[in-house]
């Protein structure tokens, strides 16, 4: 990043903002920002720059809230989220962009003015409200029901107050401390432009590759159904002559046609003589 954008981005994150020409403040000093920024850091030593990086973010009067690492040995990755004071966060970046070559920087400022002053204001008229409720409780002037009512709603007062001041301080944290979020790269050489021919063959590799994996896939796949394959046919087979076996028992498919062409089989009749003659 340019000085110029350097000294802009600082302004913006809150840091020792210079005046304006006129000598009054700048308007980011008089809104609640809550600053975001992600950097990603390329280094030929991985591990190193991230030491590096956990001793400037200590030095800086933060801490890192998440840390990951990942890749093999000699490529490895890191990702660091920490959180810096604003003020503060200028001369980090300045680390940062020492520790190795910046390869991608962004800041993101989101504008919490208008709900810090909601959250403030809703917080000091629930401290009104107790107090009310107090004095109330002190002059015991009322019923017991009146007094009874009036220690409920401190108490629900009370329980409100909690959660805004639990939300307040939070908000207050946000808006002091920076959330950084950094990537470290292995720093890789340059690369060569391939001609058509290397191209040609790298993609002729990949397709022998995808054609291979594509003939694993179908080994895989009958390796893997074909013992149920074989259960299924010798269960067609066993079906099979179970049904041949009860159809001979039921007589079906016991005569045989006859060739074709041949004369049908006639069957023999007695011959009957009319009444009144002998039968030869």
């Amino acid at each position: 990043m340019a000085p110029a954008q350097r000294a802009d981005a600082a302004a913006v994150s809150g840091g020792a903002a210079a005046p304006q020409a006129d000598g009054s403040k700048p308007l980011s000093a008089s809104r609640a920002l809550k600053i975001t920024t992600e950097t990603t850091v390329a280094s030929r030593d991985v591990m190193g720059t991230v030491e590096a990086l956990r001793k400037a973010v200590a030095v800086a009067g933060g801490y890192v809230s998440d840390a990951r690492t990942g890749g093999t040995s000699g490529r490895e990755t890191a990702d660091l989220e920490a959180r810096v004071p604003v003020e503060r966060l200028a001369a980090f970046r300045e680390a940062v962009g020492a520790s190795g070559d910046v390869v991608s920087e962004s800041e993101k400022a989101e504008d919490v003015t208008e709900q810090r002053a909601d959250l403030k204001a809703r917080l000091r008229n629930a401290r009104t409200q107790e107090k009310r409720l107090l004095d109330l409780l002190s002059d015991r002037t009322g019923s017991l029901a009146d007094v009874i009512a009036a220690e409920k709603a401190l108490s629900e007062v009370r329980d409100q107050i909690e959660r805004l001041e639990a939300q307040d301080t939070v908000l207050e944290g946000q808006i002091a401390l920076a959330t950084v979020k950094l990537h470290v790269v292995p720093k890789g050489e340059p690369v060569a432009a391939l001609s058509v021919g290397d191209r040609l063959i790298g993609a002729g590799r990949r397709g022998v590759d995808h054609a291979g994996s594509l003939l694993m896939g179908l080994v895989v796949g009958a390796a893997t159904m074909g013992p149920s394959l074989v259960v299924l046919a010798l269960i067609g087979l066993a079906f099979v002559l179970i049904a041949r076996k009860v159809a001979r028992k039921l007589g079906y498919g016991a005569v045989k046609a006859a060739p074709m062409g041949a004369p049908a089989p006639m069957a023999y009749a007695p011959a009957v003589a009319p009444a009144g003659q002998a039968q030869l």
